[in-house]
């Protein structure tokens, strides 16, 4: 396999990888701002609750309507929490899918240039040693080693 096709395939996939990163960080971002807003629901609530209470019965009626609006506004903000914690969830598992993808592509990648640098290793020794028997043999006349000239003694 060619480790350009690899490269380019592999700096592709880190395109994908980054944007999924950049998903999920905004997917975290909401659910933390969601958290927040229901943080501060709860904290107006627990202020609506141990607030005293008043002996005007239209300030009754009005702080009661409060409460309720409160307690469904919790209950609205758990599921955005919900919905949001999904969709973390979900960025993740994309985000995850591409991580994977982009490391099996780097370990491919470094299988194919290992194996090209074996084959290249491999080459440079066949061409040395041709280099070595044609040295060897440009050495005699005759073309033959030393050994090999027994009959001119």
């Amino acid at each position: 396999m060619n480790p350009r096709r690899i490269e380019r395939l592999l700096r592709i996939r880190r395109i994908g990888e980054t944007e999924a990163t950049r998903e999920l960080g905004e997917r975290i971002a909401q659910l933390n701002a969601a958290e927040t807003q229901r943080d501060q629901l709860e904290t107006f609530q627990q202020e609506y609750l141990a607030a005293s209470m008043p002996e005007d019965p239209n300030t009754l009626k009005w702080l009661a309507g409060m409460r309720q609006k409160l307690r469904e506004a919790l209950e609205q903000q758990a599921l955005r929490i919900q919905a949001a914690e999904s969709q973390v969830e979900s960025a993740r598992a994309q985000w995850l899918e591409h991580h994977r993808d982009c490391k099996s592509l780097e370990k491919l990648l470094e299988r194919v240039r290992a194996e090209e640098e074996r084959h290249q290793a491999r080459r440079r020794q066949v061409e040395q040693d041709m280099w070595a028997t044609r040295q060897a043999y440009a050495r005699e006349p005759d073309g033959r080693a030393d050994g090999e000239n027994w009959q001119g003694s």
